[in-house]
């Protein structure tokens, strides 16, 4: 499997050699993505800070559950061809999930985990069509806090600890924005599930002509052989406000329903609803 990762490497690499020999030079950190984040895919690299609701099941935890997540996807070269263009990347994302708890009389915030997730995308664009493959990694960790406080004495499997290629198409039509994909894992210790399936869409329309703000509302569906093909689905709607095309801030309303899709309880089945502040910095 790293020999095909090394070959998919040396395609990309070449195909951008040849795209800078062309006609149009190379220009690095560019200002633009080819290929926007998918702000509802709990798992994006992105900057986020949420405060749900949160039940396990259909049973209402006592708690206020935090996700946070401090991350980017920058465009490290672009070649622009005119109606078709290439990118290559570099995006990084921590994930951490607080839980907001208030035992007698205390109020506490308690770390529970930490996911790293780091890689680099490969990006076709042409006109309104985009494809995104990425190459990624994803360790999981409880916090030490979690840890001491739940009396753990053993290791358990970690089935959140894989790497992964991810191959993403996207069509934007008017304000909606379709988009699907397909993702294998591998080099998992514990013989994770392979495939995973993933779609929605996104509609971004202005507040009035020429505003920096913009309505937005979406929905994310996510199937993964890991837990069994049940379906993940978040929706959120909200406000953006846009300084530019990819420096964008959204403040959303929230609902997720499925397997939690962080820390190593990916078995459990989880609802959660707040609101969540994303934020893209390049």
């Amino acid at each position: 499997m790293r020999y095909r990762i090394i070959f998919i490497l040396l395609i990309f690499s070449s195909i951008a050699v040849s795209a800078q020999q062309k006609n149009k030079s190379a220009e690095y950190l560019p200002d633009h993505h080819y290929f926007d984040p998918l702000i509802l895919d709990p798992i994006e690299c992105q900057s986020y800070g949420s405060l749900h609701a949160y039940w396990e099941g259909n049973t209402r935890q006592d708690i206020i559950y935090s996700p946070l997540a401090l991350g980017f996807q920058l465009p490290v070269v672009q070649w622009d061809k005119g109606d078709h263009g290439f990118e290559i990347g570099f995006m990084a994302t921590i994930f951490f999930q607080f839980e907001f708890v208030q035992p007698s009389s205390l109020f506490l915030v308690n770390l529970i985990n930490t996911d790293f997730k780091v890689g680099i995308p490969f990006i076709f664009r042409k006109k309104r069509f985009s494809m995104r493959t990425s190459i990624f990694h994803v360790s999981s960790h409880f916090s030490e806090e979690y840890i001491f406080r739940h009396g753990l004495i053993t290791f358990g499997e970690n089935r959140n600890t894989y790497d992964a290629i991810d191959i993403h198409a996207s069509w934007q039509f008017d304000r909606m924005r379709y988009y699907g994909g397909v993702g294998m894992a591998f080099n998992s210790p514990y013989n994770r599930g392979i495939w995973k399936f993933q779609g929605g869409v996104l509609f971004r329309a202005p507040v009035k002509k020429g505003s920096t703000f913009n309505y937005i509302a979406g929905a994310d569906f996510q199937v993964l052989q890991e837990t069994k093909w049940s379906l993940n689905t978040q929706v959120g709607a909200g406000i953006e406000i846009a300084y530019r095309r990819t420096r964008t801030f959204q403040v959303m309303l929230q609902y997720f329903t499925g397997n939690l899709p962080y820390t190593q309880y990916t078995h459990l089945k989880v609802q959660y609803l707040g609101a969540t502040l994303i934020g893209h910095p390049f």
